[in-house]
């Protein structure tokens, strides 16, 4: 075997499942997922879906039918190549309101946009534009080809590490050999 077929050796990967991180492997190179940190959201028999969490969104969301609070102290996030119209919010579970909030992992909810109130009641609350999205078993193929590593999630992965840094941070802190593509460049022919 020369160098050029040996690959950092992958230990088994657990189902994933809602709450969940997955994490890009390098050789991922679709330009909607180089590099990406995915919340699922969802995982079962029909499909799954998840935000990218580690993309700023560009635009400017104002003239949105939401509280200004919202609007003036909310990172927004690009959160994936689907449904570039819809609006997702979420936020820590502890200090969202119960009437608001559904529970999605350890720490973290799904936040009911049109039920919030006027004033500030809770932070930090994070914004995403659109989502991802896999039919039923393509997220398994995937996996398979080794695109994604499944890995926990910490809400602080989405509601309060810097974008630009979660995909670094979130494999420095693994215990095995996929903590090793924190150190890969992001353009190999730079290195």
């Amino acid at each position: 075997m020369d160098l050029a077929e040996r690959r950092i050796e992958r230990p088994g990967q657990r189902p994933p499942r809602a709450g969940d991180l997955l994490v890009s492997a390098p050789g991922l190179l679709d330009p909607n997922f180089r590099r990406t940190v995915i919340y699922l959201l969802q995982h079962d028999d029909e499909g799954s879906a998840g935000v990218v969490i580690n993309r700023r969104f560009a635009d400017d969301l104002t003239g949105l039918d939401l509280p200004q609070w919202v609007l003036d102290s909310s990172p927004i996030r690009a959160g994936g190549p689907v449904a570039q119209d819809s609006l997702l919010a979420l936020a820590a579970t502890e200090t969202t309101p119960v009437h608001v909030r559904r529970a999605v992992g350890p720490g973290v909810c799904v936040v009911d946009l049109e039920a919030l109130p006027d004033e500030a009641p809770f932070h930090p609350l994070q914004l995403f534009v659109g989502y991802a999205g896999w039919s039923a078993g393509q997220l398994e193929d995937e996996l398979a080809r080794d695109d994604w590593a499944v890995m926990a999630a910490d809400p602080a992965d989405l509601l309060l590490i810097d974008p630009d840094r979660v995909w670094q941070a979130v494999l420095r802190r693994q215990r095995d050999t996929t903590k090793l593509w924190a150190t890969l460049p992001a353009v190999p022919s730079h290195n």
